[in-house]
């Protein structure tokens, strides 16, 4: 019983700031002064918010249309980290849709090398293709 109550919990809503084109501590305070309250996610990431509340919309503010971060669950910057790719290298996303550990490697090779992203299912390739570009994920 517990395992299908823990399912009916709302998981935190979490960001990943896109350091190709701002730094965290910068995005926070932008947020902040849009009335969303939020802060860092532990000591792991360098690069994730938690957001608790939000006057605004997050996916929709004019730091999200411009691409200084991407709507992504905490859970799923770990493999980016443990694969922690370097600058020039080529990597491999086989199920890249809707883009954001895709756009993370490149953020994290700092759009230098390759990053080969593809998936099986073809609508959802316009989110990657959308998000790669919004990212400037190159």
């Amino acid at each position: 019983m517990e395992f299908f109550e823990a399912n009916e919990i709302h998981r935190p809503i979490t960001i990943r700031t896109n350091t190709l084109v701002t730094r965290r501590r910068e995005l926070a305070q932008t947020l902040v002064n849009r009335g969303v309250n939020l802060q860092p996610i532990g000591s792991w990431t360098k690069v994730g918010l938690q957001i608790f509340d939000s006057q605004v919309p997050v996916g929709a503010t004019p730091e999200y249309l411009a691409g200084h971060y991407i709507l992504q669950a905490a859970s799923s910057f770990l493999p980016v980290i443990a694969l922690d790719p370097q600058e020039n290298e080529r990597v491999l996303d086989m199920a890249a849709a809707p883009g954001g550990k895709t756009t993370y490697i490149s953020a994290m090779m700092k759009n230098t090398g390759c990053v080969f992203a593809n998936d099986a299912n073809k609508a959802r390739t316009k989110s990657l293709i959308a998000n790669i570009h919004r990212l400037e994920s190159y």
